[in-house]
């Protein structure tokens, strides 16, 4: 897909991912659309992007609250037009046992990683699915290709936003509408900022290596999911053995050979964001 004057929005678009892969976007001459819940983080990185000379659109929205997200869409549609390409972005982690965590907690996190993508795609699809055409990329996890002890509802959220993606895709497909796209992004852990000191043991940091970088994944959003249409790239390439693992071994030998490459004990020195922010 050739992505010049395409319309994309990004949601948690200020910092990380998102904005690593507004840059991306910029440099192939889309416009982008970011959202952001934090003012001040919307702001600067706005601010960051008209200093090198980007013209961007952005709104503070809270992707968890409904009317936030309708009302924002009804603005862009009628000052920037239809979206052609919407990337659910937004995320959050609150770590530890989950009988360790409040009610509060648990329920943010499943808003913010799952719940929102149904308002941004309830929001911007019926355009897609009209005109035949647009791509709708939600940003999962290794989290969803093999589960973790302390983040047990982290992993069921992303696992849901892979099972919504596929199943949406089948839509799509069942109702002849098959140039509208789907695509969920497996990052494995981040190496700096939301899951920093999350570690495997040597064995599993050689067979599944964190990600050096928010960039590293923002070019396979744009290159792999949206440019190429992967419909399920993960990050890096080496984690689709957790599929091909998952496939070939019953569940009580997946476990046991997770935890020869540490997965028991990986978040055990998380230093990340521990208040889900």
């Amino acid at each position: 897909m050739n992505l010049k004057n395409k319309i994309v929005l990004v949601t948690g678009a200020a910092k990380g991912i998102g904005l690593a892969t507004v840059k991306r976007l910029l440099k192939k001459e889309a416009k982008v659309i970011l959202w952001d819940f934090q003012p001040d983080d919307l702001n600067t990185a706005v601010q960051s992007l008209k200093n090198e000379g980007h013209d961007v659109f952005s709104q503070v929205c809270d992707v968890t609250n409904k009317e936030q997200v309708y009302d924002n869409a009804e603005v862009i549609k009628k000052e920037i037009g239809d979206i052609d390409i919407l990337i659910n972005n937004a995320g959050t982690v609150y770590t530890g046992y989950m009988l360790d965590r409040s009610d509060a907690e648990l329920e943010n996190m499943i808003n913010v990683n799952f719940t929102s993508m149904i308002y941004t795609i309830r929001a911007f699809m019926p355009a897609m699915l009209e005109k035949n055409k647009g791509h709708i990329v939600n940003i999962s996890s290794a989290s969803a290709l093999i589960g973790a002890p302390k983040l047990a509802i982290y992993a069921a959220t992303k696992w849901a936003v892979m099972g919504l993606t596929e199943s949406l895709r089948m839509e799509a497909i069942k109702m002849g509408k098959k140039g509208v796209k789907f695509s969920s992004v497996h990052p494995n852990f981040l190496k700096k900022g939301l899951f920093e000191g999350a570690k495997l043991n040597l064995l599993g940091s050689i067979f599944a290596p964190g990600v050096k970088s928010h960039d590293a994944v923002a070019k396979v959003i744009v290159n792999k999911a949206i440019r190429w249409g992967f419909h399920s790239p993960k990050v890096p390439w080496i984690m689709n053995q957790s599929v091909l693992l998952r496939a070939l071994l019953p569940s009580s030998l997946l476990i046991k050979f997770g935890n020869i490459y540490g997965v028991n004990n990986m978040m055990d020195e998380y230093t990340g964001y521990k208040d889900g922010r």
